[in-house]
């Protein structure tokens, strides 16, 4: 059976292409991570296996669900490997290297606290991607300090998809596994029945209390936030973050709201979108797609264009692509129609998000 030590080189079965394995970098239950050199590339990677089929295959899925995102860490290779006598197979992983490693590493070595702005900065990047994630259906599940990695120029990216879940709405099931040092003693203990969107929302919160503090440690507690060298503001979202689940923010889109400093809005007269005909005007930072499937999960109807049909218009924040004082063309209609006495609702992205978590 081939040995994964210093200086073995495996042969992906589905590529084709050579690796050579240098010194490990990480190991744990699910096998071992080396830094390997890719033999036709020279470019420096990761290689990892596990004895896991099942957390293989989530990684390789939502690698290539997320291919060419930047806050996420790239799978360039992803193959079975067969003993040559009866034994385990091994799956392997081969992925982009992380220059400084695991954010717990990284603190480690550098024992420095992150300044405010840059900890906000890149914690609302990663929220970006993880409101991708929730507007699917999906939770990451394990967002620690050694699944978040520290890449070229400081950007922090996610990796590790192992535990990873795609669910349908409204069937969330009870996490089969997850790393006892960062969640609440509501899974510990078996209180809490299931793992969403806000379970994901308070492994951030610790993630950005650790870089605020510049310590990687197991989670902070609320009477820890008063010590932390940041702003009220920011320590006010901390608070809410890690702070009893039933008032945390509802997914990593409340959270981001919140550090860019804008206010819950006000809610409209509109209760539910069920039976409603919709319409989406301008780019939504969720994705279409997403965004209308939400909606027909919530009983609306969707429509492409505006008309005397149609109960709600959804605006985004316009395209990019428009010029400059230009306003999209459904809200211009949408207007003329209410002026016209016709009730329709004109709504933003985030009186949606609440309406469709209301279903």
């Amino acid at each position: 059976m081939t040995r994964f030590v210093q200086g073995t080189i495996l042969k992906s079965p589905v590529t084709k292409r050579r690796y050579e394995l240098s010194h490990v970098i990480g190991h744990g239950g699910y096998g071992k991570a080396f830094e390997a050199i890719d033999l036709k590339s020279k470019k420096r990677v990761c290689l990892k296996y596990t004895l896991d089929q099942t957390s293989w295959h989530r990684e390789s899925y939502f690698g290539e669900l997320l291919k060419g995102n930047k806050r996420v860490i790239q799978i360039y290779d992803s193959f079975p490997l067969m003993p040559t006598r009866p034994a385990k197979i091994r799956y392997c992983l081969v992925l982009e290297l992380a220059e400084h490693g695991a954010v717990a590493d990284y603190l480690v070595r550098t024992e420095k606290p992150w300044p405010e702005a840059r900890a906000r900065r890149e914690i609302m990047a990663l929220l970006k991607l993880l409101d991708q994630l929730h507007g699917g259906s999906a939770t990451h599940r394990d967002i620690t300090p050694f699944n978040i990695f520290v890449c070229r120029n400081g950007r922090l990216k996610l990796g590790d998809f192992g535990i990873a879940r795609h669910e349908l709405a409204g069937r969330s099931t009870r996490p089969e596994a997850f790393n006892p040092d960062y969640v609440t003693r509501g899974f510990i203990d078996a209180e809490h029945r299931a793992w969403t969107a806000v379970d994901d929302v308070f492994q951030m919160g610790q993630l950005l209390a650790m870089l605020l503090a510049g310590e990687s440690k197991a989670t902070f507690k609320l009477r820890e936030i008063r010590g932390l060298d940041c702003g009220p503001e920011m320590k006010a979202v901390l608070r809410r973050a890690i702070g009893p689940r039933a008032k945390r923010y509802r997914d990593a889109w409340e959270m981001l709201q919140a550090l860019r400093g804008e206010s819950e809005t006000k809610p409209s007269p509109l209760q539910s979108l069920r039976n409603k005909t919709l319409v989406f005007g301008g780019s939504l930072e969720l994705e279409r797609f997403d965004a209308e499937l939400l909606a027909i999960e919530a009983g609306a109807q969707i429509a492409n264009r505006v008309t005397r049909d149609v109960d709600v218009v959804v605006v985004g924040r316009g395209s990019r692509k428009k010029k400059e004082g230009s306003r999209p063309a459904k809200l211009v209609t949408a207007e003329r129609l209410v002026k016209q006495g016709h009730r329709l609702h004109i709504i933003g992205e985030a009186e949606f998000r609440r309406l469709v978590r209301a279903e």
